[in-house]
């Protein structure tokens, strides 16, 4: 690895590649997020090295194309930064050479994370790791339980980007702990750190503009006021809009009103988009609401361009909410629900309004339901969401005060923009995150390091050892076949994996030819002179040894390793010197 400074950051960070959206123009949070950070860290982050690893599938390896970062890097050389990237493979076969400061994980994974440090580090690094959810039932278990049988070190942080997210994650981990007190008797405690850093916004990017120029080029009408919501159509993990369809139509019927128009841009579930444009249509607003496919590399524009933004989302599935900021930084009042991470982004009366939101505690079945053979297709969030009210009188009046008010919405978009630069700016967010990682790194160097029993880390070879014939012991003496004096590999393509899998090394293969060319050797021969002359490890060069055994290139010497072939006679089947049946 590249030489780095005792003062200087290497901070590894597991980038997630999942399959491409059925919908490229869907708005996504999470990839927004994860996009938002690495783009910030890699523009805006003190002189640091930013290691990024992700996991390609050995047998259909991705193409991963880190241009867009290495050229925000380039943009400042004074600043120093770095940019490296590899399969998270390479970071765990050379953990130590990578000489990571700390790691951090774009989705929340904590539990993962402290595994990749208990197994491969040989000191104590700081993890952190933001989460975007915390509301799938399958995450108590996988996630939460593990966590907690995993405890972590007061070096470690699960970064939640609102105090609501926060509280709903201790709300969780208090709640899987008092299960497994209750069934187990076990004493669990969460002991990394839960600070809060929210996520951020591009400010250069999501600015005001010219609105009459931008409804031209995105073919939006001109001489209306446009109320705009920007986000995934789902009822299920977002918001149901169909109340503010009703309270849209009920304003466009009121007399002496402008000419209002409302967007709906986004797309994603089918049937919620199907149910929208019915309801709309019904509702005799089907002319006046623009049901528009908003790309995510554009929705700054459609922010822009817009008189009032509307974020009414009523699903636990929401923890933060990136498209209210967004609206702030082009200077667009905004109108949220009164709901998660919302009510601590806009400020009621100052950047825009805040709906009240009402839930009765009544969801015993429902909840307990949840995850239960039923595929985790979320009904309980679509359920659940059908329960919370946001309340249609207030948001009535609220929208009444901005449509009929130019001079409120003029000021409320002047504090969105001073609040979106001040708070949200990446520079800003990013600037916490460096001070946070500061703080971990004093914390551990003053923390003794034992590593954590790890249960999840199966040895394969003694948990199946039985599966085999038999075991070879080490001191087996391995020895050529005419097969392999035959056949060089140099003149003959090496079959199966190791070009795409990274599961066999070519050189090292040819040590051990070899090395037997003179003669048989025993494995712990073999093996001693192969990682001298090769620097693989023992159990590389050992895997090596069984793969030419498995192609027939060498075998075991010994005549007892090998069951005896011989057919059953008539009196009865043979039996073999390692006591196989051979029928």
């Amino acid at each position: 690895m590249k030489d780095c400074h005792d003062d200087r950051m290497r901070i590894g960070m597991f980038v997630d590649m999942p399959e491409p959206e059925p919908d490229p123009d869907g708005v996504f949070g999470r990839d927004i997020a994860v996009d938002g950070v690495l783009d910030a860290v890699a523009g805006m982050a003190p002189p640091s090295d930013l290691c990024l690893f992700y996991n390609s599938p050995f047998l259909a390896p991705k193409t991963v194309d880190f241009g867009p970062l290495c050229s925000r890097m380039s943009r400042n050389p004074q600043a120093g930064h770095r940019l490296e990237h590899a399969d998270i493979r390479a970071l765990k076969q050379n953990f130590a050479q990578w000489r990571l400061t700390h790691f951090h994980d774009l989705d929340g994974n904590l539990q993962s994370a402290h595994d990749l440090r208990d197994r491969f580090a040989d000191r104590l690094i700081p993890i952190t790791a933001t989460p975007h959810v915390f509301s799938y039932p399958q995450m108590a278990h996988s996630w939460i339980a593990r966590m907690l049988l995993r405890p972590g070190f007061p070096c470690d942080a699960m970064i939640c980007p609102t105090q609501s997210a926060r509280k709903a994650f201790l709300n969780l981990t208090g709640a899987v702990a008092d299960a497994l007190r209750q069934s187990h008797g076990l004493d669990l405690a969460f002991k990394p750190q839960t600070p809060v850093i929210p996520l951020g916004v591009d400010t250069n990017r999501f600015r005001p503009r010219d609105k009459t120029a931008l409804r031209r080029q995105l073919g939006l009408p001109e001489d209306v006021l446009l109320i705009t919501w920007i986000g995934r159509l789902s009822a299920m993990d977002k918001a149901d809009l169909l109340p503010l369809i009703d309270v849209f139509a009920d304003m466009c019927r009121a007399p002496g009103r402008p000419s209002l128009r409302l967007l709906i841009g986004g797309s994603g579930n089918a049937f919620t988009r199907q149910a929208l444009c019915g309801h709309a249509a019904a509702s005799g607003v089907g002319d006046q609401i623009l049901f528009r496919a908003v790309p995510a590399r554009d929705r700054h524009l459609f922010h822009a361009a817009s008189d009032i933004f509307v974020s009414l989302v009523d699903s636990v599935q929401e923890t933060f909410g990136i498209t209210p900021i967004e609206a702030m930084a082009c200077g667009v009042p905004q109108i949220v629900s009164d709901w998660d991470g919302y009510r601590e982004t806009v400020i009621h009366g100052v950047t825009g309004f805040r709906i009240p939101t009402y839930i009765v505690q009544a969801d015993e079945f429902l909840s307990a339901a949840a995850g239960v053979y039923d595929g985790f297709d979320m009904f309980e969030h679509l359920a659940f969401g059908q329960q919370v009210v946001v309340d249609p009188d207030a948001m009535r009046q609220c929208l009444d005060l901005l449509v009929d008010n130019p001079e409120l919405r003029r000021q409320m978009g002047e504090a969105a923009r001073t609040r979106a630069v001040t708070t949200y700016d990446w520079s800003v967010v990013v600037a916490q995150y460096f001070e946070l990682w500061t703080e971990l790194s004093g914390i551990a160097a003053v923390t003794t390091w034992h590593k954590c029993a790890d249960y999840d880390g199966q040895n394969l070879s003694r948990i199946f050892a039985h599966y085999a014939s038999r075991v070879l012991p080490r001191d087996t003496v391995i020895a050529l076949t005419e097969k392999a004096r035959a056949a060089r590999l140099e003149k003959r393509p090496v079959p199966a994996y190791f070009a795409t899998a990274g599961l066999h090394s070519v050189p090292v293969l040819r040590v051990l030819l070899q090395a037997l060319q003179s003669g048989p050797r025993s494995m712990v021969d073999l093996t001693a002179l192969t990682c001298a002359q090769s620097g693989c490890t023992q159990e590389t060069a050992i895997a090596h040894i069984m793969w030419l055994l498995k192609m027939g290139y060498c075998r075991p010497q010994a005549d007892d390793a090998r069951p005896d072939t011989r057919l059953a006679t008539a009196s009865g089947p043979a039996l073999s010197r390692c006591g196989a049946v051979v029928l």
